[in-house]
């Protein structure tokens, strides 16, 4: 009898292991059981292998689940962070719209001109249609600001709806807090949209190409690219030391005699990933008040994020983009640039893209290699000094 027991424990106990066995690992489509595959085996959906597995666990791949979330009320160094204004203009019937990318423009709360000649040179329903959305990210209202009263500000964002402002004061050294704002705002209240577009309110830009290049990079990313961080990149920008410079920096500020690399803040791409890590990063990093190297720089580094290089789409010469909607009317020319200031003309901001939205949809030619900008273009200089009011003070110089 106990030999009849003791076989009767022991096949209980086989069919308890092989039902474990047989219920408690995943197996792939043709039912091979996925600890049993070779290492090698990284394919994607339910036949992942092993070390695709692993690296999950350890959060180099896999979803964004395992992300530490960043502090809703803390803003790099600020522990009690609010909006003066908030929005939720992503939110449709109390859901996030799906959305290609956001414009995140960090504008000075006084610039109101500017935003008006992005608004016109561009609306926000021609953006929407585009699969975009822009936002402006402004700060409150300094003491020396004599031309901008809250009421103002205010009655803008009830006309265009398209304003965020965070509670501290507009001020150079404050350009970190606008800066993480803006990120933190677009991982928290987009955060449907997959790719982020920082950028400042002085610059011109194409947002077609832009558009068209964030669609082929949604439909060629690869799941295991984890990070994006893309625009004009800067490497081996040393430290100045020099105490009349406008970027003196201290030893203090920043030991290191060289920054780590960083993208202009004049335009990047980054996406919610990415954004998020950055936020997340800034919570637990000193706090440095030239925020290009600080976010994509100091706080990318400790990241370890990757920076993507577009510097052939920036120009630094406004001059160059004069030319361009030029030989777009004259030639029916392609521009050789997507990025550039403004140089002090708004109005070139709104040229600018009402001149491509006529190129692309005219389809312009792309410029003969024989005939660069860099050597055709023949610019306008304007004095800029005392003058009588309407009297043009023009040259010719060669760029």
């Amino acid at each position: 009898m106990r030999k009849f027991h003791r076989f009767l424990a022991f096949t209980v106990a086989l069919l308890i292991l092989y039902l474990v066995y047989r219920y408690s690992f995943q197996v792939d489509s043709d039912g091979h059981y996925l600890f049993l595959k070779p290492l090698e085996a990284t394919g994607s959906g339910s036949g992942r292998g092993y070390l695709t597995l692993l690296q999950s666990a350890d959060g180099n791949e896999g979803d964004d689940t395992r992300e530490s979330p960043a502090d809703p009320k803390r803003l790099v160094n600020l522990t009690d962070f609010r909006f003066q204004i908030g929005n939720d203009i992503c939110k449709e019937n109390g859901s996030f719209s799906e959305l290609l990318g956001v414009i995140l423009v960090t504008s000075y709360v006084g610039n109101d001109a500017l935003r008006s000649a992005h608004r016109q040179a561009i609306s926000q329903q021609k953006l929407i249609s585009m699969g975009l959305l822009r936002i402006f990210s402004l700060a409150a209202i300094p003491s020396r600001e004599k031309f901008m009263v809250q009421k103002a500000i205010v009655d803008e964002q009830r006309i265009f709806g398209d304003l965020i402002q965070g509670e501290f004061l507009e001020a150079y050294r404050n350009l970190t807090y606008k800066h993480i704002m803006s990120l933190k705002w677009g991982t928290e209240h987009c955060r449907k949209a997959k790719f982020l577009i920082k950028m400042d309110d002085d610059i011109v830009y194409d947002p077609f190409y832009i558009q068209n290049y964030l669609s082929d990079l949604d439909s060629h990313q690869k799941p295991e690219q984890r990070y994006l961080l893309a625009g004009f990149t800067f490497t081996n920008k040393k430290v100045i030391r020099l105490k009349a410079n406008k970027w003196f920096v201290s030893r203090d500020e920043f030991p290191a005699d060289v920054y780590p690399p960083y993208l202009s803040g004049w335009l990047y791409i980054t996406n919610q990933r990415t954004a998020r890590e950055l936020v997340l990063q800034s919570e637990r990093t000193p706090f440095f008040w030239i925020d290009d190297t600080y976010v994509t720089g100091i706080l990318a580094e400790r990241a370890h994020i990757q920076l993507t290089s577009l510097n052939k789409w920036f120009s630094a010469n406004s001059e160059f983009l004069d030319c361009c909607i030029r030989d777009m009317k004259r030639f029916s020319y392609q521009c050789d640039y997507y990025v550039g200031p403004n140089g002090g003309n708004q109005r070139l901001i709104m040229d600018f893209v009402q001149e491509l939205e006529r190129c692309y949809d005219n389809a312009c030619y792309q410029r003969p290699s024989g005939k660069p900008l860099t050597k055709t273009c023949v610019a306008e200089y304007r004095n800029h000094g005392m003058q009588d009011h309407g009297t043009a003070m023009v040259s010719m110089m060669r760029l």
